[in-house]
């Protein structure tokens, strides 16, 4: 059952714009509930003195004149003002003037809630009052009513003009939701907005421009994914066939498992090298800190490592310091481990690999010295070009193109990411057909942010 509700919608601005009217019908009747009671006062008050600059000018002209007060009354009269007059000899005029006391002119009472002046004369006493009291109150209420509906009418327009104006980045904003529903991250609302509006409309672009950058980034790394995969799987496929042909030698079927295995292994490796990168880039800037020596850590690797170079009589070169940092030690052994193969995958046998683990002062912002361990690895292998090595950190960018079957392309996107997360810092330096150096610089306390044990 659908609520009553429903049958409506109201839309941000429509919302204001009643809110609005109803304070401005509500400020009009309280002006107008207002506006009499002052008007009324003002009024009284005006006609008291009206009336009581009317007796002293009775008085003044019976008291100065032959005039009689009945003449005079007829020659100060006046259309807001009615007279009556009341002779002396009447019961009236005699209680009356007891009460007065002999006092001139007074306020004896009120009419209808209007006052009314007593004038005493030397032939009687004379009644001032309003000429009508509707008329009075008539004039009361068109006063305050005019200003009441001139004030409203001002306050519509201003609701009108000023609802536009609240509702107009709203709008904006629903518009650019939309079509980021769709699927358009390129959309940005204007930033010429104030206070929390502006703030809101500022975060709004950060954020479509997160979302364009991370819409990029997957599809670009989808492509990539795809490319990857696609040759491996292409010759797993091919060398499949290939064994299922008749009158294969021993030689050649063993030769068809292996690069059948081989390619297997390169799509381990891909799955496994991009997870491990997924899994840190969720992890954010997270890391753990432990306290452990470097140059010990970085003689496990080698040892680990040991078929590999021996199948190549790799020679090695160690200057190992004592080294003891605060750090991620997992997130520092993948990247050792990840420079170290590719030393030994692209240097050529019996070559000498060179390392180097020590400890020194380093300056920071505004002149600060900490301490810093590095870690120096020069092979004697291929070497890169300067263009290789500005793109030697990008995912699944394979400098030497000829070895790509050994490799995925994710191992220094991942060495990147984990040095940026504990706050250490790679140089890379590289001559074509001599080898590479890359050095890593590590504050002695961790850097990374969010730091926890």
């Amino acid at each position: 059952m659908k609520k009553a509700g429903s049958y409506f919608r109201w839309s941000y601005r429509s919302s204001v714009v009643a809110y609005l009217a109803l304070i401005a019908v509500m400020s009009g009747l309280s002006a107008i509930i207002l506006g009499s009671l002052i008007n009324r006062s003002t009024i009284l008050a005006e006609m008291t003195q009206s009336q009581y600059e009317m007796a002293i000018t009775v008085q003044q002209l019976e008291s100065e004149t032959d005039l009689t007060t009945e003449e005079v009354l007829r020659i100060l009269e006046r259309s807001n003002l009615h007279t009556q007059f009341v002779p002396n000899g009447s019961e009236e005029a005699d209680m009356i003037r007891a009460l007065m006391g002999g006092s001139g002119i007074a306020i004896v009472g009120a009419m209808h809630g209007l006052p009314i002046t007593c004038v005493l004369t030397s032939s009687g006493l004379v009644y001032i009052t309003a000429a009508d009291q509707y008329n009075l109150y008539s004039s009361i209420l068109t006063r305050a009513m005019s200003v009441s509906v001139f004030c409203i009418a001002a306050f519509l327009l201003a609701s009108l003009w000023g609802s536009k104006r609240i509702s107009h980045p709203i709008t904006e904003l629903t518009e650019a939701t939309r079509a980021i529903s769709r699927g358009d991250f390129s959309v940005r609302v204007p930033e010429n907005e104030r206070g929390e509006v502006g703030d809101l409309m500022r975060s709004f672009n950060s954020m479509t421009e997160e979302l364009e950058r991370t819409s990029y980034v997957q599809k670009d790394f989808i492509s990539s994914v795809s490319h990857e995969f696609k040759t491996p799987i292409a010759s797993i496929k091919g060398y499949a066939r290939l064994l299922s042909m008749p009158g294969l030698s021993d030689e050649d079927r063993e030769e068809y498992v292996h690069m059948i295995a081989s390619e297997s292994d390169r799509l381990a490796r891909l799955s496994n090298t991009m997870l491990r990168l997924t899994a840190l880039e969720q992890q954010g800037k997270s890391v753990t800190r432990d306290v452990f020596r470097l140059d010990e850590q970085v003689r496990q690797v080698i040892v680990r490592m040991q078929t590999a170079w021996q199948q190549k009589e790799i020679h090695w070169d160690l200057e190992l310091k004592e080294v003891t940092v605060t750090s991620d030690s997992a997130l520092l052994e993948q990247v050792w481990t990840n420079l170290i193969q590719n030393a030994i995958k692209f240097s050529g046998p019996e070559a000498t690999i060179h390392i180097r683990v020590w400890e020194e002062k380093a300056r920071g912002l505004r002149s600060f010295q900490y301490r810093a361990a590095m870690f120096e690895i020069r092979d004697e292998g291929v070497g890169m070009s300067e263009e290789e090595v500005r793109h030697i950190f990008e995912r699944f960018y394979q400098a030497d193109t000829s070895r790509s079957s050994e490799g995925v392309g994710l191992g220094l996107s991942l060495v990147r990411r984990i040095l940026d997360m504990v706050g250490a810092h790679i140089d890379v330096s590289s001559v074509p057909g001599e080898g590479s150096v890359f050095r890593v610089s590590i504050p002695s306390e961790a850097r990374g942010g969010n730091e926890h044990g």
